[in-house]
């Protein structure tokens, strides 16, 4: 975030064209979703935390592609190609849809699309650490770039927002150069019998189900609370993504993924109850931050106790949409009600809980018998855990 140059090498490319060029369609359709709830919110004249159901289906969606999708079918360039299609024509169709209940049934197409392209994405950046440090900087530094570009388009209306995430959801429906099968995915697919691994799956739906369920609704909050204008509050997202950018590319500099998951708890807490603007940009800029530093480790502890990298690529992305699918949910009540503070504090309480549950899983590892830091289960005698 603090110089271009900076940006460019945080996103060199480790990682095939077509593969970046989704993650950045699919980063772009989740940091829309802000943007679109309050003008969603007035052109169907539905509340605010109605409006909020179109995370909640595209996400849903999401969710169960990915955790089903792996269990059925192996990844492949035409399955990539397929979805990129079915991606593109739900948002263009979303731009025409006049009726609420048919946006949502769009967005629930878009999300089970974008679950299908985001499968194949986290196999290739599971099956190589230095793809998974560039793709797990395209969602922040797509944010960074979309968020100030998608307040201004905001202002014509959603319709607009959605005809931008179909003109970026082109190139993955283009014939592209993926590999017909990406590495380590051929065969029947084997799951191991780490207890750990689920713990901290457990972990990944926490603190997105704890974070989105503020995050959608910060703009709304800093608005309401604080008086800020939907530009000044984009800044913020801007910010958000920028530090994310930042956390991302460093986050393979650290051992200790639980307690920077922990730290974005206060941060929430500050973007709404921190009761002024300067406190709402430090808590955004932090909690993006800290929660891209945290998300690549968690990611690299679930293939330490896997018996192949990629093995729970799927399963990470699925838990993890759930809890994009419940945050808005839970959110949402406390939208309705104007009780921004009580929803910052009960997301900073869900984010607290998530990052001590890593905090305890990585500890008790490291007890185990002949534990070796960044050591697998795939490589050692010892048992999965």
């Amino acid at each position: 975030m603090f110089v271009p140059a900076r940006l460019a090498y945080a996103f060199r490319p480790n990682a095939p064209a077509p593969i970046l060029a989704a993650a950045v369609a699919l980063a772009a359709m989740f940091a829309a979703t802000p943007f679109l709830i309050p003008e969603v919110a007035s052109r169907y004249g539905v509340s605010e935390g109605s409006a909020g159901l179109i995370s909640v289906s595209q996400v849903g969606a999401f969710a169960i592609t990915s955790f089903l999708l792996p269990r059925f079918a192996r990844p492949s360039a035409r399955t990539f190609r397929i979805a990129g299609a079915i991606f593109l024509i739900a948002n263009a169709a979303s731009a025409l849809m006049t009726v609420f209940g048919g946006l949502l049934l769009l967005r629930l197409l878009a999300g089970a699309a974008a679950g299908t392209m985001t499968w194949i994405v986290w196999v290739e950046a599971m099956s190589d650490a230095r793809a998974l440090v560039s793709i797990s900087a395209a969602g922040p530094l797509t944010a960074f770039i979309a968020s100030p570009i998608l307040a201004v388009v905001a202002g014509f209306g959603d319709r607009q927002i959605y005809l931008l995430l179909a003109l970026v959801a082109l190139p993955g429906a283009l014939p592209n150069g993926l590999p017909s099968q990406p590495p380590g995915t051929g065969g029947r697919r084997k799951v191991s019998k780490s207890r750990s691994n689920r713990l901290l799956l457990a972990a990944l739906a926490l603190v997105t189900l704890s974070g989105a369920s503020l995050f959608v609704f910060v703009a709304v909050a800093a608005r309401d609370v604080l008086g800020l204008s939907a530009t000044i509050a984009s800044l913020a997202y801007s910010l958000n993504a920028g530090a994310g950018i930042i956390g991302a590319r460093f986050s393979n500099r650290h051992k200790r993924p639980g307690w920077w998951l922990a730290s974005c708890a206060p941060a929430a807490v500050l973007t709404v109850a921190g009761g002024s603007a300067f406190w709402y940009f430090v808590g955004m800029t932090w909690w993006g931050f800290a929660f891209w530093m945290g998300i690549p480790g968690v990611l690299q502890m679930l293939s330490a106790r896997s018996l192949t990298p990629a093995e729970r690529a799927g399963d990470a992305q699925a838990f993890m949409a759930v809890g994009r699918t419940l945050g808005p949910v839970v959110g949402g009540g406390f939208a309705d009600a104007g009780a921004y503070v009580s929803l910052a504090l009960t997301a900073g309480m869900g984010l607290a809980i998530s990052g001590a549950t890593v905090i305890a899983v990585q500890e008790g590892r490291e007890r185990l018998p002949g534990f070796t830091q960044g050591g697998s289960a795939r490589d050692s005698h010892q048992p999965i855990e």
